[in-house]
């Protein structure tokens, strides 16, 4: 597995992985009719410009390689958005298809996203997610603290995140993939 730094050219593969990965993970969470009304064309629009703007945002995307060079998953990370905790950097958003989890991608990708982060001298790291979501239990696995919960709407559902903290990032940098 390779996990590299994602380039323009990636986006219709990032865009596919995000979309199918949403439609596996979510199924149980948000309504059908919203996944229909989503594109793969759509995504790699908005991931072009997201990858563009990369530099001048100081955020970054990584995107993870299978042996056949195909984009099997992606995470994606920056300063916090917020300004509201003391975190100092944020995993925006990590997707792996689905027949890809459990093989340790994930955990290689937040290495790379933290290992990035201490690159910016951003030390500690927060990640959201849906309450519902069987992600919860990587994060605790990875040493996520929770640090909150709010509600949000998808699909006109009322649904729970919650927001996982590292206080120190280097646990998860020198954390066996």
């Amino acid at each position: 597995m390779i996990v590299r730094e994602a380039k323009i050219a990636d986006a219709p593969a990032i865009a596919r992985v995000n979309l199918d990965t949403w439609r596996t993970a979510y199924r149980q969470i948000i309504p059908a009719y919203y996944f229909a009304q989503l594109s793969y064309e759509k995504g790699e629009s908005r991931w072009q410009e997201t990858l563009k703007n990369v530099k001048n945002t100081g955020d970054f995307v990584c995107v993870a390689e299978n042996d056949s060079g195909q984009i099997v998953g992606f995470a994606a990370g920056g300063c916090e958005r917020t300004g509201k905790y003391v975190y100092e950097g944020e995993l925006f958003a990590i997707y792996i298809l689905d027949e890809y989890q459990r093989r340790g991608i994930g955990r290689q990708l937040v290495r790379t996203v933290a290992t990035r982060l201490a690159e910016l001298t951003l030390n500690s790291m927060l990640v959201w997610v849906l309450g519902d979501n069987s992600a919860c239990r990587f994060y605790e696995f990875l040493g996520g603290e929770k640090v909150e919960e709010q509600q949000t709407s998808r699909a006109g559902v009322a649904l729970k995140e919650i927001a996982y903290g590292w206080r120190d990032i280097a646990v998860l940098i020198d954390r066996p993939a």
